[in-house]
């Protein structure tokens, strides 16, 4: 029950920030994220490198906005982003794969009166979020590959670079399926 009041506090201040006005209360959220890493005793430099990882997606956020709205308008968009990225950082360093399934799965249990398995919800939720890592790795092997072969890792490759990626994410997800299937889990 921790759990579901953590995920929805998360929820709920993530999606607050953005409907914060540009003034103090932005200080503050800075303030609470900085307060939460260091109550969970959580590496600052991790947060911080992390953070860095999604700039270049707030940079184009921000150039984007700069072209449709005001510039100043535009910054506090990329802070707002930034306080977000970090706060889901946090949530990601303080809580497991198998807690996230498992608050999702309490979430949606209500959904048995519509005769939807919660289980099933939980196990898609469990396999995306492990998925993730291995789609990094995925990529990152391709592109040592291209080096390799010295092919270069741009949009011109991109066949050959999407093809076998698509092809390792099918040859991955039979697998998972085929372990679903030896662990007894069908979905009757």
């Amino acid at each position: 029950m921790i759990d579901v009041i953590k995920f929805i506090i998360f929820i709920l201040y993530s999606t607050s920030i953005f409907f914060l006005p540009n003034n103090k209360l932005i200080l503050l959220s800075i303030l609470i994220n900085i307060l939460i890493i260091i109550y969970k005793n959580i590496q600052i430099k991790n947060v911080l490198i992390r953070t860095c990882k999604v700039l270049p997606f707030v940079i184009f956020t921000f150039i984007f906005n700069c072209i449709l709205d005001e510039f100043i308008i535009s910054i506090f968009i990329a802070i707002k982003l930034i306080i977000v990225c970090n706060i889901t950082i946090i949530y990601s360093e303080t809580t497991s794969i198998n807690q996230v399934s498992d608050t999702i799965k309490l979430l949606f249990t209500p959904l048995k009166l519509f005769k939807i398995n919660p289980n099933d919800i939980k196990i898609m939720v469990c396999i995306s979020l492990s998925m993730i890592p291995i789609l990094k790795k995925e990529i990152h092997e391709i592109k040592e590959a291209c080096i390799a072969k010295n092919i270069n890792f741009n949009i011109k490759n991109m066949k050959i670079i999407l093809t076998k990626f698509f092809f390792s994410i099918i040859t991955r997800v039979n697998k998972i399926e085929e372990a679903l299937i030896a662990k007894g889990y069908n979905d009757e």
